[in-house]
């Protein structure tokens, strides 16, 4: 038996939810082939469907799990299509996820090291419901991989450009403003954008002017408790996104802004 140090970790991103059995389904699959796993519970309300959610969600998260964890997505829009399925190493990671662009973040040329199309059916279960890779397909494979089953085993090698990569939402320069979008909003009602600490330190003047939802914000915060409650504040999260929040409050409900909405920088002194 291994000893608790070295239990495999399984993580899982989906789009699931709790209502239903479904998380608990995969999970019992993945303890009849490793049965000492740890399994983490990373996100089950990714937005149904929101393949973009889900690739920024593993991609600023794994890096948390020790090296040689795996990770399973199942965001999984084209479910019972010939979409292939995934298993990649990357960044010391393993990962397993419908091709369908999950996986960009991991993708990068400098993290990537191989990846293969999963089409061993003998890994597979018995029967395979054409609405559920995620208990059928990826969750007997990611328990084998877990628990030392060679990644070659899984089907044909696949480059890295063979993968399905997609466009991530990333801050532009137009005219003269840095723009980006509102790309998540937590159960605060905080809103983080598309634009980073590195795009706000590479575009800053003296003075910086923040539109979002119709308010205008002048400052970029330390933290939440340098403005009084109910004041709106820009910061940096912990993801290293500009952020904006109502201290005490809910910063969705307050601008009316939803996933998507655009976001505008500017440089009154320029």
């Amino acid at each position: 038996m291994r000893k608790a140090e070295s239990r495999p970790i399984i993580t899982l991103t989906t789009d699931f939810g709790l209502h239903d059995d479904y998380v608990g389904t995969v999970k019992g699959v993945i303890l009849c082939t490793c049965r000492d796993a740890v399994i983490v519970d990373l996100t089950h309300d990714i937005e149904p469907q929101n393949i973009v959610a889900a690739a920024m969600s593993i991609g600023a998260s794994f890096r948390f799990f020790p090296g040689g964890t795996l990770h399973i997505v199942v965001v999984d829009p084209g479910v019972g299509s010939d979409r292939r399925i995934l298993a990649v190493r990357s960044a010391g990671h393993l990962f397993v996820a419908p091709d369908n662009g999950v996986l960009t973040p991991v993708l990068t040329e400098d993290a990537f090291q191989e990846a293969f199309q999963v089409n061993n059916r003998d890994l597979f279960a018995t029967t395979i419901s054409a609405s559920f890779h995620g208990r059928d397909i990826m969750a007997p494979v990611a328990a084998g991989l877990a628990c030392g089953m060679d990644i070659s085993l899984v089907g044909p090698r696949l480059s890295r450009q063979q993968c399905c990569r997609i466009s991530l939402p990333a801050a532009i320069v137009t005219h003269g403003n840095l723009t980006g979008k509102i790309i998540h909003i937590d159960r605060f009602g905080n809103l983080r954008t598309s634009i980073t600490a590195e795009d706000l330190a590479a575009f800053s003047g003296k003075q910086l002017q923040i539109l979002v939802g119709g308010q205008t914000l002048n400052a970029v915060n330390g933290a939440y408790s340098d403005a009084e409650t109910g004041h709106l504040v820009a910061l940096i999260d912990s993801r290293n996104h500009l952020e904006i929040a109502v201290v005490g409050g809910n910063a969705a409900r307050r601008l009316g802004c939803h996933v998507g909405d655009g976001i505008t920088v500017s440089r009154p002194d320029v």
